[in-house]
């Protein structure tokens, strides 16, 4: 991986705009990919640590928990300090975060390690996000939002099939060895290409974070953009944590073919994101917004209500679920960013970052409640899960209407 790093930024176009964006791309891929590659690998930790499935469940949360708990705190704080030191801490620390989990001797010592490095990737969304509000400016910021979201794309076509590949053919100690290692390389890329961000911290400073936080909540524009984030996160997360179940005991797909959902779908993701960006950026945001939304209500309703079918038809279906659902978060994150100043940034996506993680955990938890598990291993009423997704879906349009961007000048950032 490291070398597919270096190669790719070789053959990128010569531009510091461009190394800035895929290395903030590859900070997402690492974030993300630490999180996705613990799902396949259930039944190795189960049989390594003798844990049962809730208490698999609990890595999993912690990781989540641990984030939206310290995007809240650095809420507080974020906007006092350079942007490009923050990422170079919390990146460090989430590094050593990943490698403690792959040294980890039992269960409880893993449990620790997954609530650190979530800590510190719960920085890591908003200080990412704030750096491409700050530097890029509005007109371009959408295209800027398809680069980086690539890496959540990228994820998705690396991670499933790896802690499959791990679950099979390995240990579960390797793929989180290959992600610290990837970290040193990231590490490097931020050190070298992100700016220093300043331009923030003295009007910052001058406020009182609590006041600074009331003023953020009070603003009916940015309460809009946090009520988008819940909706998009009620949206997708709903119907994902159990579709994996669904397609193989519902549909009759066997669980070999599982991992060629994400692939096939995260890699059409990883070449039209940056197409969305584009076209989000020249045709208007809301209206991207609108269309992908209108068309993701196609996919969702048919996943939900899938009977057997053949493997093609599931892979076409959850791609355009991919395609659709996933990058209308292009558009709709550029008005999200695009509704604070430069000085209350870093605190509104802290803020930002927390609604997304607990309303992520929240579909996943209401989902679960509507569906009933069967005696066969297959699910009922997933069906209803497809109305809550197309519900929130629909809500979602009606809020992005209101939201409206600050066109604000990019920060003039001194690169390092």
């Amino acid at each position: 991986m490291p070398f597919i790093f270096l190669v790719f930024y070789f053959f990128m176009e010569k531009r510091q705009e461009n190394f800035l964006l895929y290395t903030l791309a590859f900070v997402q891929l690492t974030h993300v990919l630490d999180f996705m590659v613990m799902m396949p690998m259930s039944p190795l930790f189960k049989e390594a640590f003798s844990i049962t499935t809730p208490e698999f469940g609990k890595l999993v949360s912690s990781y989540n928990i641990s984030a939206g708990i310290v995007s809240i705190l650095s809420a507080f704080f974020v906007d006092r300090f350079d942007r490009k030191k923050v990422m170079l801490v919390a990146y460090s620390f989430f590094t050593i975060g990943t490698l403690a989990c792959a040294l980890a001797p039992n269960y409880h010592f893993l449990l620790l390690a997954r609530i650190g490095t979530g800590m510190f990737g719960g920085v890591l969304s908003a200080v990412l996000m704030s750096v491409v509000g700050d530097v890029i400016p509005f007109e371009r910021r959408a295209q800027a939002m398809g680069v980086v979201y690539m890496g959540f794309s990228v994820a998705a076509v690396i991670g499933v099939p790896a802690g499959s590949f791990a679950a099979v053919h390995t240990s579960w100690h390797v793929p989180f060895f290959v992600i610290a290692g990837m970290g040193i390389f990231v590490l490097a890329g931020i050190w070298k290409f992100v700016p220093n961000i300043t331009a923030q911290i003295e009007r910052a400073k001058s406020q009182n974070p609590f006041q600074n936080i009331a003023t953020i909540l009070n603003n009916k524009n940015r309460l809009r953009a946090l009520l988008l984030v819940t909706m998009l996160m009620l949206g997708h997360f709903s119907i994902i944590p159990y579709m994996p179940n669904y397609i193989q005991h519902n549909v009759g797909i066997d669980k070999e073919y599982l991992p060629l959902i994400y692939l096939f779908g995260g890699l059409v993701s990883v070449f039209t994101m940056r197409a969305v960006g584009r076209i989000s950026d020249k045709r208007g945001h809301f209206k991207t917004f609108f269309v992908l939304s209108v068309m993701a209500l196609i996919p969702i309703i048919l996943i939900t209500q899938m009977t057997p079918v053949p493997l093609a038809v599931v892979l076409g279906i959850t791609t355009l679920f991919f395609i659709f659902g996933g990058t209308r978060s292009v558009p709709a994150n550029t008005l999200i960013t695009s509704t604070a100043l430069p000085h209350q940034r870093g605190s509104f996506l802290s803020l930002n970052a927390a609604i997304q993680q607990l309303a992520s955990g929240l579909a996943a938890y209401v989902g679960g409640l509507l569906i009933v598990e069967n005696a066969d291993g297959g699910i009922s009423q997933y069906e209803y899960v497809g109305y809550l997704a197309a519900a929130a879906s629909i809500l979602a349009i009606a809020v992005a209407y209101g939201v409206k961007p600050i066109q604000d000048k990019p920060a003039e950032a001194k690169v390092a």
